[in-house]
């Protein structure tokens, strides 16, 4: 068998024994909850000044949006109208 290694060291590949080690984690879920909270501190949460901003992006794009399917439904309306009154 083939052993495969990553082109960067420092990056870990599968392991066999992952499976073992969920099934440890299944019988001792105070230890896993744990693991999971020391995970959350290392996560790098948004200030509240960024969470604005992505909020209000977001809601420009969803307003601009909006406007630019509104006018090109009306342009198709249109279109049509004047397809359907030539058709009669």
């Amino acid at each position: 068998m083939v052993e495969r290694r990553s082109p960067k060291p420092e990056v870990g590949g599968s392991s066999p024994s992952a499976p073992a080690r969920l099934k440890e984690d299944m019988k001792n879920p105070v230890k896993f909850l744990q693991e999971v909270k020391q995970e959350a501190f290392k996560v790098t949460w948004p200030t509240g000044k960024e969470t604005l901003q992505g909020t209000l992006m977001v809601a420009a794009m969803a307003i601009i949006a909006s406007i630019f399917f509104l006018l090109l439904d009306q342009f198709f309306q249109f279109v049509l109208g004047l397809i359907l009154k030539i058709g009669f």
